[in-house]
């Protein structure tokens, strides 16, 4: 269990006004705990030990200071702040709340159904933001300074992928970006219901994954690729076997065949391997198909050519269409290789057999890859759904 399980009580509403006004000596305390107990706050996230010692521990230093303010009152600041999302944990409750976007500390916009909106409540300065900030990214294992001002880190329990970036890096203040995971994939009618899919590219979707084939999901950041590899993995073959890596855990399958590997981002530790290390290793582990949560660098060539050797593959990737994901992972592939590049082409056009490209929360485009004419210097392709090209 994570410190929000454990202590932190998510469906008692919590004191907005609170939270905003934070005393000045609760920031204070609160920045030595987070200073001397990193690492703990960090492992009993983890649930790898009791957060018992460490309320005691923050029972004692508030304590110490007796007179200056109201005890009790600062202790439940402190341990909100720590152990719960405080002025964002109503929506990070929201299932209907699917990311929770913060540019500026004054200023909170939330998506819900793929539209944004910005809410009322703001926190009360740039300071009490970044010491929020900060503490996230502490609390599930990273680490953010002056010299990393960047990071990104998973709260596994609530499904969350959060993203920090704070001074010198950002010259407007810190921002803030948290992603959330659905507990459940999507099953297709409910694609439909929220007019991802329509009853034809339902169809051709089925199909293909039923058929098992190599699928790239590609589009522009939050437009639905993590949703429909949700449910494409969930609906495959029961019985195929599948490794499935990621930078960070964001798939969180319910398929029993499966297994997940992921690299470990640890205060004080080097991430163990990467994307294209794990599906190398895989290649010893009996597997049917690998999935790579989101392929952006040298990963690519490994998971090209495991489809090119009879592995089904799925994966997604950035991209403004079905062909520039093509060229995209050609650029990728390229760097990894002393391959020419038709051959190249060739590989990839017998590996990546499906194309999807989502635009909007909806699919746009599915385009059949068949070959490369190494004469028209072209791919053939059969367009299944939308406009191609």
């Amino acid at each position: 269990m994570g410190l929000v399980n454990s202590i932190h009580d998510p469906m008692v509403d919590y004191d907005t006004s609170s939270y905003q006004k934070t005393s000045k000596w609760a920031s204070i305390l609160l920045d030595e705990i987070v200073y001397e107990y990193a690492a703990l706050i960090a492992d009993i996230e983890d649930g790898k030990v009791s957060p018992s010692y460490l309320k005691k521990e923050i029972e004692k230093k508030v304590d110490q200071q007796k007179g200056l303010f109201k005890a009790e009152q600062i202790k439940k600041e402190i341990f909100d702040t720590i152990y719960g999302y405080g002025l964002l944990q109503s929506l990070i409750m929201d299932p209907d709340v699917s990311d929770i976007d913060i540019p500026r500390f004054d200023f909170i916009l939330i998506k819900r159904f793929g539209d944004f909106e910005q809410i009322k409540e703001t926190f009360s300065c740039e300071e009490s933001f970044e010491q929020f900030c900060r503490l996230l990214i502490i609390r599930h294992g990273g680490v953010i300074n002056a010299v990393d001002a960047h990071c990104r880190v998973s709260d596994k329990n609530n499904r969350l992928r959060i993203n920090v970036s704070i001074p010198p890096r950002n010259a407007t203040g810190t921002s803030l970006n948290i992603r959330k995971h659905r507990h459940s994939a999507y099953e297709y009618e409910a694609l439909e219901q929220l007019e991802f899919l329509n009853e034809r590219s339902r169809k051709i979707i089925e199909e293909v994954n039923r058929s098992g084939k190599n699928i790239l999901v590609c589009g522009k950041g939050a437009s639905g690729k993590t949703t429909l590899l949700r449910t494409l993995i969930e609906t495959g073959d029961k019985y195929e076997r599948m490794l499935i890596c990621e930078s960070d855990t964001e798939l969180y399958p319910q398929k029993k065949n499966t297994i997940v590997q992921h690299i470990e981002k640890r205060r004080n530790k080097r991430g163990s391997g990467s994307l294209e290390s794990l599906i190398k290793e895989g290649l010893t582990m009996s597997l049917d198909a690998y999935c790579i949560g989101e392929i952006t660098g040298s990963e690519a060539w490994p998971f090209v050519k495991a489809g090119y050797t009879d592995h089904r593959i799925l994966g997604t990737l950035h991209a403004q269409s079905s062909f520039d994901a093509l060229e995209r992972l050609l650029m990728l592939m390229e760097n990894e290789t002393r391959i020419e590049e038709a051959a190249l082409k060739s590989i990839l056009a017998n590996s990546m057999e499906i194309i999807i490209y989502l635009r909007d929360f909806s699919v746009h485009e599915i385009i059949s890859v068949k070959d490369y004419d190494k004469h028209k210097k072209a791919y053939e392709y059969e367009v299944l759904y939308g406009k191609g090209g």
